[in-house]
C-alpha cells in the first residue's frame, strides 16, 4: 500500500531467465490472516497431534486429516478468493526473553503469491491437481548448502522503510536469521517446487513427487523425471519482530526449536476449484500482483468473508502463549544451541477440543441481523465482558429468563424475548458479522451495529465448560468503562471486583454503533451483577487521543499520499499508536487509513485532504474495533492543536434517524429525479436485491446514511454503481450480478435514509440505485494490505 520504494538486494541465487510472463502474470493474496495457531499438521502428522505449533492460513475446514473433497466444502477461507479452500502453513515464530527465557508468539500474517513462470521452453503451466500436498524446506536443517535449490528456496528479508541499506551485507536477503532487529518487521520466505511427477499426489517425505526446475529454484524448465509444470507458489510469512527487543542469537525461535532460521519450512494442501485456478493461470496475463486485475478471481473476491472466517473444527488443548508467555515450546522441542535438556517422558499428549465453545443445551445460532433503527434490537438486558463468547452471552440471557441473545462488537451481550425498535429477523449475509469474540478469537461476536443472534425455547440452560486450557485461544484487550455507568454489586470492592449490568425498559432509547463511534449514554436503570468481569454496556468509547492533539475530520487520500513524512502499518494499529508515533518523530499531523495504516507529515500534500462525508471513514482500527481508522483512500486526520490549518468538515447531512415507515406511510418521492447528486451520477430507480447481493463488491452500513455518502464511498473505490437499501445499507459495484437488478415499483423502495429523512434509501431487498455515467474514479487495488515492502518493489524479490 505504501508508495515509498524500498531498496533491497536481489536474491543471491536468482538466475536471469527471461520468462514468457514478463513479470506480469502473478497475483498476491496479501495480508492473509491466520485461520488457526495450533500444533496440527495434516501432511506430516495426519490424524494425530503435530510435533510443533504452526501458523495456518486458509480454509476453515483445516484439521489433522486432509480430505480434498471435504476441504473444498469448507464454510470459508481467510483467502479473499473464496473458491481457494487450500491451507498454507509454516512454523510459528516466537520471541525468547533474554532474562527469563519465556517465549511469546510473534504476530504473523501471510502474503501468498501465485506466479505463472513458463521457463525458456515456454512450457504450459498447469493448476495444482486435486489432492496435491507438498512440503518445502526441512524442519531439521541447521546448515546451508549454497548449491541446493531446496536450501536457496528458504530466505529472510529484514524490513526498514526509512533507511537505505543497499550494498550492506548485514541487511542483504539471506538464508538464515539476521544478527540485528528489523525496524519494520521480517519476512520469512519459502518458494515451493513447481515441477510434478504427474502421478503421485504425495510421497513418503512429502517432497519426492515434486522437483524444482532445472535452471533455478524459482524459474526454469521442468526435468524429465517431473515433467508437469505447475503454477509457482511462494509464501512471505510476515512476522512483527519489531514489536520485541533483539538481544542476539536465540532472540527468535521457531516452534520447532530452531534459532538459526535454516529450519524454516512451508506446507501446502490443495483446496482450489481447479478449473478456476486453471482459468486464472491461462487468462490473467497482466495481473501484475493485483487480484482485481484477474477477472475470474475478481469475480469471486470477498474480503468480508475472509475477515469473518473462523475455524470450524478442533484445536489442540494446550497453552501456546497467546495470552501470556510460556516457559517451553509446545511439543517438547528443545531450543537449538541453548543446551536445554527437556524431560518429555512424563508429558501427557493433549487432546483436541472445539475451537468454538459449544452453546448451552437448547440454544441455536440463528444468524446475523442488523441493530434496530431507533434503539437496541434486544433492549431488555445487556452486559459487556472482556472474555465474551457466544456461549457466555447465551448462558447469561438464559439464566435471566430471556429467549433471545445477541452478541455485538466483540464484547457486548444483549437479551430480550423479541427483536424491537425497528429491528427485524431478516438475516444479513453471514460475513456482515465479522468481529471476533473478545474471549475467543475463533468465534464471531457480531459486528458494528450487527448482532450474532441466538435463541432458545427453554431459558435457564447452563453453559457447557470451555476448553480446559484458557490460553488455547487469544483474548483481546479490555474496553474501558465510564465510572458514571458503573453499578455496584453490593459487595465490598476490596474483596470482589465490581460487576455491572444494565436492565432497561423496552421503551428506553438505546445508542447504536455507527461508523463514527459515539459517546456513552446514561444508564436508565440497573439490577444485580452478572460475572465478576462484566461491565455496563454503553456505546463504544471515543478513542483516546494524546494530549495536545485533536481530530480534524475525514479527508481524501490518493496514491501520492496526503502525508508523506513517515508511514507504517501493522495489525496493532490504534489512533493513539499512530498519533503518538507521528508526534515522537516530530510531525504535527497524523492520519489513519484502511484500518492498519498510519501516515505522518507537517502539511497536506499532493492535492489530497479534501473533506469527505464521515461515512467514507468507515473501517474499524485493526487493534481497536471500537474506533475508526479511515477507509479506502480516506484518512481520519489528527493534528496538534497549535497547528493553524483549516479543519476539514464532513459533507453536511441530517443527524436524524427515522424508524422504518410502513408501506402506506407518506414518504418522500422515489422518482429518478433525485436532486443534489454528485457530478456525473444519475438515479436509475428501484431495483431488486437478492440474498447473494446484486451489487457485491463493497458494502457498509451507517446510522447516518445518506445517498451522497453512499455514492461518495463507492466512487472513492472506483465503482460506477451505488445502491442503498433498508434505510442504512450501502452497496457498490459496476454491474448487476447474481440475477438481481430487476426493476421494481417505486413503492418497494419506501424507507427513508437514516441520515436524511427527506430522501429514500431503498427498502427490504430493494435498492435505490445510482450510476456514474461519467469517468470512473481511481480505484484502490485489493492487493496485499501490507506486503512488508513498498508497493511496486516486487522485481526479482521472489
Amino acid at each position: 500500500m505504501f508508495t515509498k520504494l524500498i531498496s533491497l538486494s536481489a536474491l543471491a541465487a536468482l538466475v536471469a531467465i527471461a520468462s514468457a510472463d514478463n513479470g506480469q502474470t502473478y497475483w498476491i493474496f496479501g495480508g492473509s490472516k491466520l485461520i488457526a495457531q495450533t500444533r496440527l499438521d495434516s501432511i506430516v502428522n495426519p490424524n494425530m497431534i503435530g510435533t510443533h505449533v504452526h501458523a495456518i492460513v486458509g480454509s476453515s475446514g483445516f484439521s489433522n486429516n486432509y480430505d480434498p473433497d471435504e476441504l473444498v466444502q469448507s464454510n470459508c477461507t481467510t483467502i479473499p478468493v473464496q473458491p481457494d479452500k487450500s491451507n498454507y502453513w509454516a512454523p510459528q515464530l516466537y520471541h525468547q526473553d533474554q532474562q527469563t527465557g519465556e517465549l511469546t508468539p510473534i504476530p504473523t500474517t501471510f502474503n501468498i503469491y501465485y506466479l505463472v513462470r513458463n521457463g525458456p521452453k515456454n512450457e504450459k503451466v498447469q493448476a495444482f491437481p486435486k489432492g496435491l500436498r507438498m512440503l518445502a524446506g526441512d524442519t531439521t536443517r541447521r546448515t546451508y548448502n549454497a548449491s541446493s535449490f531446496a536450501d536457496q528456496a528458504v530466505s529472510f528479508v529484514c524490513l526498514d522503510y526509512n533507511n537505505n541499506h543497499a550494498n550492506d551485507p548485514a541487511w542483504a536477503e539471506r538464508p538464515n536469521f539476521f544478527e540485528h532487529n528489523c525496524p519494520d518487521g521480517m519476512r520469512a520466505q519459502v518458494f515451493f517446487p513447481s515441477c510434478w511427477d504427474g502421478v503421485n499426489l504425495d510421497s513418503p517425505d512429502h517432497k519426492s513427487h515434486m522437483s524444482y526446475p532445472v535452471q533455478a529454484y524459482n524459474t526454469g524448465d521442468c526435468p524429465d523425471s517431473h515433467p508437469v509444470h505447475l503454477v509457482s507458489l511462494f509464501y512471505e510469512m510476515f512476522v512483527s519482530v519489531d514489536q520485541f527487543d533483539y538481544w542476539g542469537n536465540g532472540t527468535w525461535v521457531f516452534s520447532n526449536g530452531d534459532t538459526t532460521g535454516y529450519g524454516h519450512h512451508g506446507d501446502f494442501q490443495n483446496g482450489w476449484d481447479v478449473d478456476l485456478l486453471q482459468e486464472a493461470i491461462d487468462t490473467c496475463t497482466s495481473a501484475a500482483g493485483n487480484v482485481m486485475n484477474c477477472p475470474p478471481l475478481a469475480a469471486v473476491f470477498d474480503q468480508a468473508a475472509a475477515d469473518a472466517c473462523v475455524l470450524e473444527g478442533d484445536i489442540v488443548d494446550e497453552d501456546i502463549g497467546l495470552d501470556a508467555p510460556i516457559d517451553r515450546l509446545p511439543g517438547c522441542n528443545p531450543i537449538y544451541g541453548s543446551g536445554q535438556q527437556l524431560s518429555c517422558a512424563d508429558d501427557v499428549t493433549p487432546q483436541l477440543v472445539p475451537a468454538q465453545h459449544p452453546l448451552p443445551d437448547g440454544w441455536t445460532e440463528l444468524g446475523c441481523i442488523a441493530e434496530g433503527t431507533n434503539g437496541r434490537a434486544l433492549p431488555a438486558l445487556s452486559m459487556k465482558d472482556p472474555n465474551m463468547t457466544r456461549a457466555m452471552c447465551a448462558s447469561y440471557c438464559g439464566s435471566n429468563g430471556y429467549k433471545l441473545a445477541g452478541v455485538e462488537f466483540s464484547d457486548e451481550c444483549y437479551c430480550d424475548n423479541s427483536v424491537k425498535n425497528g429491528a427485524s429477523m431478516t438475516f444479513l449475509t453471514w460475513s456482515e458479522c465479522s468481529n471476533h469474540c473478545a474471549g475467543n478469537n475463533y468465534e464471531i461476536c457480531g459486528g458494528a451495529a450487527k448482532l450474532s443472534l441466538m435463541s432458545t425455547a427453554n431459558p435457564g440452560a447452563s453453559s457447557p465448560a470451555p476448553p480446559s486450557s484458557a490460553s488455547s485461544v487469544s483474548s483481546t484487550a479490555t474496553h474501558s468503562v465510564s465510572s458514571a455507568n458503573t453499578v455496584s454489586s453490593g459487595l465490598a470492592s476490596s474483596t470482589v471486583p465490581t460487576s455491572t449490568v444494565v436492565r432497561t425498559s423496552a421503551a428506553a432509547t438505546q445508542s447504536v454503533h455507527s461508523v463514527a463511534p459515539t459517546s456513552s449514554v446514561p444508564v436508565a436503570s440497573a439490577t444485580a451483577v452478572a460475572t465478576s468481569s462484566s461491565a455496563v454496556l454503553a456505546a463504544p468509547p471515543k478513542a483516546s487521543i494524546p494530549v495536545g492533539w485533536q481530530a480534524a475530520g475525514c479527508v481524501s487520500d490518493n496514491s501520492a499520499r496526503a502525508l508523506t513524512g513517515y508511514s507504517f502499518a501493522n495489525d496493532e494499529m490504534t489512533i493513539a499508536s499512530c498519533v503518538s508515533t507521528c508526534s515522537s518523530k516530530g510531525f504535527t499531523m497524523a492520519g489513519v487509513e484502511f484500518s492498519r495504516e498510519c501516515y505522518c507529515g507537517n502539511k497536506i500534500e499532493n492535492q489530497a485532504g479534501e473533506p469527505l462525508p464521515s461515512v467514507s471513514c468507515n473501517m474499524a482500527c485493526a487493534a481497536d474495533p471500537s474506533s475508526i481508522c479511515g477507509g479506502n483512500w480516506a484518512l481520519n486526520l489528527f493534528k496538534q492543536t497549535t497547528v493553524a490549518i483549516a479543519n476539514p468538515s464532513p459533507a453536511p447531512s441530517s443527524a436524524s434517524s427515522a424508524a422504518q415507515p410502513s408501506a402506506s406511510a407518506s414518504v418522500p418521492s422515489n422518482s429518478t429525479n433525485v436532486s443534489g447528486l454528485p457530478a456525473g451520477w444519475t438515479a436509475i430507480g428501484c431495483a431488486e436485491d437478492v440474498p447473494s447481493r446484486t451489487l457485491n463488491i463493497d458494502a457498509f452500513t451507517s446510522e447516518q446514511m445518506t445517498i451522497n455518502g453512499c455514492i461518495s464511498h463507492c466512487a472513492s473505490l472506483g465503482h460506477t454503481m451505488a445502491g442503498l437499501e433498508y434505510a442504512r445499507e450501502c452497496y457498490c459495484g459496476s454491474k448487476y450480478v447474481n440475477g438481481g437488478g430487476a426493476p421494481l415499483p417505486d413503492s418497494q423502495c419506501n424507507m427513508v435514509c437514516t441520515g436524511d429523512s427527506s430522501k429514500i434509501c431503498g427498502g427490504p431487498m430493494a435498492l435505490s440505485v445510482f450510476k456514474n455515467t461519467g469517468a470512473a474514479a481511481s480505484k484502490r487495488g485489493h492487493k496485499a494490505r501490507h506486503f512488508g515492502r513498498a508497493a511496486h518493489a516486487h522485481s526479482n524479490m521472489f
